[in-house]
């Protein structure tokens, strides 16, 4: 299994993000030699650097407010108050509709014949999940269980899994990051909002991943209130919530203000802890057999971290420093349930460490065996371990094991310690503990020796977890059963002390861990989507997700299933209406690949494009990143599907179906890189662009050969041009959005694009001061415009001389991306990608009807 011969599975390289390029069908197999199940991995040459961050910019960057002084949570909480004003739509009745509260809900399928006639139908994915870091579980019933999609809001399941539903969809923030379940009534919830383990620090902070407090229910789930106290700074990033063991009024959270306690079920809060390092308090753990509140707070990520210890935070006793290794970054935190003097720590490395590889990867693993005082803690792991797996922690381990594993590249070291890292404990074992990085690992002898329990890279195998972990939970009432929580949703295993392989090479055997895993997936979609198109009919689609790659579904495919074609962090994709067999897919910096067999294997597709040429090193990585945004639009002319338009700092054009491309423009004026591509319908030589920093170009010769094309630019307002439209048959009539903050959101042109008006709108008909991604135009109606924004779907039916809400069906979500399906027998939809809740589709009603 471990010959040291080179060899390849596959024949792409493929790009990380979030520590998993999820495996893509190469053209190639393994035919020859040992197989890994590791299905297209090659990683050759130069593997790319992981880049999470990058996808966080991307996210930010488009919603940058214009203009100093906005505050964009001020900016959400007021647009959410307006569109509770707005006038309600429905498409599928093709009337205005009154507003009924509460109404939407993915999974439910309501009652009565005028709301299933509004309502749109979710359309998965049931399978893929998304970024999660919370999960409670009811003590009693366990089948009981709550979720926490990061942008997704929270998910219910009474069936232990095997299905999923939403609650709380009317919070005003769904950006869900900790959770606390009151043992003593389990029908009471309190929900922490916003991210804020990185942002501040990485790449400032990503929207709407910013949080507006806490929110509690009192009834399982079925309403739910934010607890006013918790409005203001102090809580928009709320990394952990802890209830007292012995009096569910007394409430913890951590955020990255510090530590605040309330006595009054979340009334009122006093701030006990205020340390003064970045990234504030990320994790808290509880002793529960004492009579006080016992309580340990981490706090710091990329400056030095310390742990703290309270023995009754209850009270206003002092908090006292009980650990603070030099160099110790993030750090989480673990008491044993079945010995509680027995607390744990995995922390972060803020220094490089050994060769300059552990700097956010592993600085060691800490134990007390005296309840966490000072100068009781033993470093049972550090970094400079002779033995290589047991570093790999918060590393990605197979891509430091390549060499080993007998993989054709060299070996590299992937820190991620300050995105994914988690440390718990076996209930009934204190010597038995998980650590949480890329990968779950396992250690039997109380943190000293380990060894990897899951594989990211090698679906499908019993071993099989997504990459990406943030969460450990244990079944309340069976020790052998735990929940493991990650960027791709919720996996259990019933088995956590089966055996395992203790060779350091079992990394590079999938299987070697008798602990099997099965995906909880099941209905619970809090997906985030970046783009998507509708196959012919809108029966099948295809669609780009953040760190889950390109995924295919379809009315075909048993439960809302779809399957994950090609990896990275997928972006635009393009179907051939008259062959589709051939789909073009992108993923992240400027990469393309296309399929000719229905997305079963693919082939690179980017010949031509010189702005990406000898990117097998690491500096010309860091040019392609220069020269394409992390999702570069990609756009196939709806006259001629082998013309095909990709934009850059420059704008690319293949007429020959990716087989060659060439530069159909010079670089962009000022910085700006491509945003946006529209091509009218009927007429390819008009082509409208637009750009990262506000210009949109335009060219009415767009077909003839060579870069100079007689592009005109105009700069309507400044900010991030999210897309760009043209009126299905009068072709002076073009449309664009803006994603930003502040200013006018969507503008219209009425000259083919030489001068543009701002059409927003008025009074109770403006479209709030909000991102808006997308603009389409309903080519059966064509004064109806339809709009994806950070809250929803609007619509004009007057060509957006006013705006209402899309009485839709699903809750204030972010909405990256519309379409409506190619004219084709059968009815019309309107498709919705979100950014949290996977995909959408409602029937379009009838021309004049």
């Amino acid at each position: 299994m471990h010959s040291r011969a080179r060899w390849t599975l596959g024949g792409v390289v493929l790009l990380l993000l979030g520590a998993a390029f999820w495996p893509e069908h190469g053209e190639e197999s393994a035919k020859d030699g040992p197989r890994l199940s590791l299905r297209g991995f090659s990683p050759v040459a130069a593997v790319r650097p992981d880049r999470p961050d990058a996808a966080f910019e991307y996210y930010r960057s488009k919603r940058r407010p214009a203009a100093g002084g906005i505050d964009p949570l001020e900016a959400y909480q007021k647009a959410r108050k307006q569109t509770l004003a707005m006038r309600r739509y429905s498409t599928r009745q093709g009337e205005f509709v009154p507003y009924v509260k509460g109404r939407s809900s993915v999974g439910r399928t309501g009652s009565g014949a005028a709301r299933a006639a509004r309502s749109w139908e979710w359309l998965g994915p049931s399978n893929i999940g998304g970024r999660t870091r919370t999960l409670a579980i009811h003590p009693q019933k366990p089948r009981i269980m709550y979720a926490g999609g990061v942008s997704g809001g929270v998910w219910k399941t009474t069936t232990s899994g095997r299905k999923w539903r939403t609650v709380g969809d009317e919070m005003a923030n769904l950006a869900v990051n900790a959770m606390a379940m009151d043992p003593s009534n389990p029908r009471v919830l309190y929900v922490g909002t916003g991210e804020g383990y990185f942002r501040e620090v990485v790449r400032v902070t990503g929207l709407p991943l910013r949080g507006a407090g806490i929110f509690k229910t009192e009834n399982g789930g079925r309403t739910w209130i934010r607890l006013e106290s918790t409005h203001g700074k102090a809580f928009r990033w709320v990394n952990d919530l802890v209830l007292s063991p012995h009096d569910s009024r007394r409430i913890y959270a951590a955020t990255r203000s510090g530590v605040f306690r309330s006595t009054d079920g979340g009334t009122s809060w006093t701030r006990t802890l205020k340390p003064r390092v970045r990234g504030g308090c990320l994790d808290l753990a509880m002793r529960t057999d004492r009579p006080g509140d016992f309580l340990f707070a981490s706090c710091g990520t990329f400056e030095q971290a310390t742990v703290y210890r309270n023995t009754r935070a209850e009270s206003a006793r002092k908090w006292r420093r009980v650990l603070s290794d030099p160099g110790m970054g993030r750090t989480s935190l673990a008491v044993a349930p079945s010995d509680q003097d027995i607390v744990y720590a995995l922390a972060a490395s803020n220094a490089p460490g050994p060769e300059g590889r552990f700097e956010q990867a592993l600085h060691g693993v800490f134990r007390s065996t005296a309840g966490g005082s000072r100068g009781s803690w033993q470093a049972r792991l550090r970094n400079t371990d002779p033995r290589k797996i047991n570093t790999l922690l918060l590393s990605n381990p197979i891509l430091a094991f390549l060499e080993e594993c007998g993989f054709e590249g060299a070996n590299s070291h992937l820190a991620m310690g300050w995105y994914v890292n988690v440390i718990a404990v076996d209930p009934a074992d204190p010597d038995t503990v998980w650590a949480a990085g890329v990968d779950l690992f396992r250690s039997p002898d109380g943190g000293r020796n380990w060894t990897p329990m899951t594989y990211w890279w090698s679906e499908p195998n019993a071993n099989f977890v997504h990459a990406d972990h943030h969460g450990v939970v244990f079944h309340p009432r069976k020790p052998t059963t735990m929940f493991a929580l990650n960027d791709g949703g919720i996996y259990r295993t019933r088995n956590a002390v089966a055996p395992a392989s203790e060779s350091e090479l079992a990394v590079c055997q999938p299987g070697s861990a008798a602990v099997a895993w099965r995906s909880l997936n099941n209905g619970y979609g809090p997906t985030q989507f970046y783009h998507g198109v509708a196959f012919p009919a809108g029966r099948s689609y295809i669609a780009g997700a953040q760190d889950n790659g390109t995924l295919l579904g379809g009315d075909d495919r048993p439960d809302k299933m779809w399957t994950r074609i090609f990896g990275g962090d997928g972006g635009y994709s393009a179907v051939d209406p008259t062959n589709t067999d051939v789909i073009f897919v992108t993923f992240q910096n400027g990469q393309i690949r296309k399929s000719t067999d229905g997305g079963v294997t693919f082939s690179p597709a980017t010949n031509g494009i010189t702005d990406l040429e000898n990117q097998d090193s690491r500096s010309d990585f860091r040019a392609t990143v220069e020269n394409f945004l992390f999702i570069s639009p990609l756009v196939m002319d709806p006259n001629n599907p082998r013309r095909l338009w990709f934009g850059g700092r420059r704008l690319w054009s293949t007429d020959d179906a990716a087989n060659r491309w060439i530069a159909a423009s010079e670089p962009l004026l000022e910085a700006g890189k491509v945003s946006a591509i529209a091509v009218a319908s009927g007429d390819s030589d008009r082509v409208l662009v637009g750009a990262h920093d506000g210009y949109i170009y335009r060219t009415d010769r767009a077909t003839t050969a060579g870069p100079s094309r007689g592009w005109t630019a105009v700069r309507p307002r400044e900010g991030w041009v999210s897309s760009v439209a043209l009126d299905p048959i009068d072709h002076q009539v073009a449309y664009a959005t803006y994603a930003g903050f502040g200013g006018e959101h969507v503008w219209k042109s009425r000259d083919g694009g030489a001068t543009w008006t701002a059409i927003d709108g008025r009074g109770s008909g403006a479209v709030p001061d909000i991102p808006v991604h997308a603009l389409v135009v309903d080519p059966a109606n064509r004064s109806r415009l339809y709009l994806g924004t950070d809250l929803g779907v609007l619509v004009s039916v007057d060509s957006g001389e006013s705006w209402a809400v899309e009485e839709s069906g699903f809750a204030n979500l972010v909405t990256e991306w519309l379409t409506i399906s190619p004219e084709a027998s059968g009815e019309r939809y309107l498709f919705a990608f979100t950014h949290g809740r996977g995909a959408w589709r409602v029937p379009l009603e009838a021309a004049g009807s």
